[in-house]
């Protein structure tokens, strides 16, 4: 295949996931069956306002005042106050209030809350019984930095889209998952076993993490809270965590791509410059074609993850399919 042909190939396969999602969103406007709202997780002033755009445009139209944040069908809502906070009063006499009025051009209503990660509690309570049964024809859209700090019953009823933005797994994990990777030079049961118990020992520390970090940032509220808010708030934190992790395995497997096409190619445009040459002799082993099926694969580990299937089960059998 020539050089050219496969770097098109490659740089379609990268955008892949943006393309899907535009076209998976277009489908359900154009059904007129868009989920309740969509939280958009990434660099909020950057990815995370460009995709809030996109999405008034297809259901606006108007690209100008759209992208002027100056649609009265789309209005934007920020964090007030000093402590840059999304409050309760402003919740009730501002936010709700644009959210139950229809549309002045007869279509939709797109109210847009930016960094939403930012409401207090009684805010999030508030905004949160006007999620669950929205007005007609109102689509919420709710951009954020993260998730941990997001009421999780709101999480659960909206569609979270992940989008942009270059978040790195923490220490000491980061660290583990590219020693374990670097270290792979061939291919063994026995060997990915181990992997796959390094991981899923990884997994529940993070658990145990979350636990400590969540019941300690909550200790000193006026209201204690239950144990299933608790529980449903570790599983969030431990679940941010976990993507950061999937991630780092997923720009891994990107860099032995880009290695395998352009084994010139510059370290700039590795995730990982300081494996240049790990990354070099790994991508040597395998064809371009099984390299990409690892992203596919790494996509269906995902989904069995989501399914909260327990990792002891699944991972032995993912890593088993990696091609690293």
């Amino acid at each position: 295949m020539h050089y050219d042909s496969v770097q098109r190939n490659v740089k379609e396969r990268m955008t892949a996931g943006m393309e899907r999602l535009h076209e998976n969103l277009s489908n359900a406007f154009r059904s007129g069956r868009p989920a309740q709202g969509y939280i958009i997780v990434g660099p909020v002033y950057g990815e995370g306002t460009e995709l809030a755009q996109w999405i008034g445009t297809q259901l606006i139209g108007q690209l100008s005042t759209v992208a002027e944040h100056a649609h009265p069908d789309m209005p934007w809502f920020e964090p007030e106050k000093k402590s840059r906070i999304i409050d309760v009063e402003m919740m009730r006499e501002r936010i709700l209030p644009m959210a139950q009025q229809s549309a002045l051009s007869g279509g939709w209503k797109i109210p847009v809350i930016v960094s939403a990660d930012r409401m207090k509690a009684e805010a999030a309570n508030a905004f949160l019984k006007t999620l669950e049964e929205p007005p007609p024809r109102t689509l919420f859209l709710l951009l954020a930095d993260s998730l941990t700090e997001m009421l999780p019953t709101i999480v659960s009823r909206c569609q979270v889209i992940q989008v942009g933005g270059v978040r790195k797994l923490d220490e000491p994990w980061r660290s583990q998952v590219l020693e374990m990777l670097s270290g792979i030079r061939e291919k063994s049961v026995f060997l990915d076993t181990a992997r796959a118990e390094l991981l899923t020992a990884v997994l529940d520390e993070m658990m145990a993490r979350a636990e400590k970090v969540v019941r300690e940032e909550r200790k000193d509220r006026p209201v204690e809270d239950d144990e299933d808010t608790l529980k449903a708030l570790v599983g969030a934190k431990a679940k941010g965590w976990r993507n950061d992790l999937l991630l780092t395995i997923e720009q891994w497997m990107q860099d032995l791509v880009r290695m395998k096409v352009a084994p010139d190619a510059k370290e700039t445009t590795l995730n990982f410059p300081e494996f240049q040459k790990v990354l070099m002799a790994r991508a040597g082993h395998y064809s371009l074609a099984r390299l990409l099926e690892n992203l596919t694969m790494l996509e269906q580990l995902t989904v069995h993850l989501e399914r909260n299937i327990s990792p002891a089960q699944v991972l032995p059998y993912w890593m088993d399919r990696f091609y690293f």
